[in-house]
């Protein structure tokens, strides 16, 4: 019985190389924004915030003290026979002041605080992105070779000629095989049909 080889369709294989392609195209892009997002947070945590919560607590400083001025000298009006001048809207700027206060300080410990952790974060997850770069920088690029490799092979098998006898023999397939769509076999050798033995009288 004679083997073969069926080549249903090259063009499948080049359909895969361009879609495998587009896809490490695109996950690398994904990558690079992902990295680009890291770098331009850790610079936004380690420069801009502590500049801006500083800035903050100094104005907010400055509303207390005034908030607390403007509580005393109205404490310090004489009453009067009729009523004594009221400070409730003093006591309550002073207390929204001091919350914005008190707010602004916590926003720029944990600033300080992010600072010192986001970059040690940061080595963790490029340490994990490692393993993906290899995938689009060396295993990619292999496979893509190999795919065009097999294509060009499979093209030149199908020419027929010199190229698909190389392929056919990197294969390991003798040239007896029939190529995809001839209609030629190669018949088995027939067997040698045995010797009759006539049986002497004695």
């Amino acid at each position: 019985m004679s083997e073969q080889i069926k080549v249903a369709d090259v063009e499948t294989i080049e359909r895969f190389r361009a879609s495998l392609l587009v896809a490490a195209e695109t996950f690398g892009l994904a990558l690079e924004e992902a990295e680009g997002e890291i770098e331009r947070t850790l610079a936004w945590v380690e420069s801009e915030q502590p500049d801006f919560w500083r800035k903050r607590m100094r104005k907010v400083q400055d509303e207390v003290v005034m908030c607390k001025s403007a509580l005393f000298r109205k404490q310090e009006i004489k009453a009067t026979a009729d009523a004594r001048p009221s400070v409730v809207d003093e006591k309550k700027a002073l207390e929204r002041a001091l919350k914005r206060l008190e707010y602004a300080e916590t926003k720029l410990r944990n600033t300080k605080r992010w600072s010192t952790e986001l970059p040690r974060q940061s080595v963790i997850f490029k340490g994990a992105l490692s393993g993906m770069h290899t995938v689009l920088d060396r295993d990619v690029p292999r496979v893509n070779a190999m795919l065009k490799r097999m294509t060009e092979h499979l093209e030149a098998y199908l020419r027929g000629g010199d190229e698909s006898d190389h392929l056919m023999e990197i294969l390991g397939i003798s040239s007896h095989m029939r190529r995809g769509g001839e209609d030629d076999e190669v018949e088995a050798p027939s067997e040698p049909t045995p010797p009759t033995h006539t049986e002497e009288s004695p």
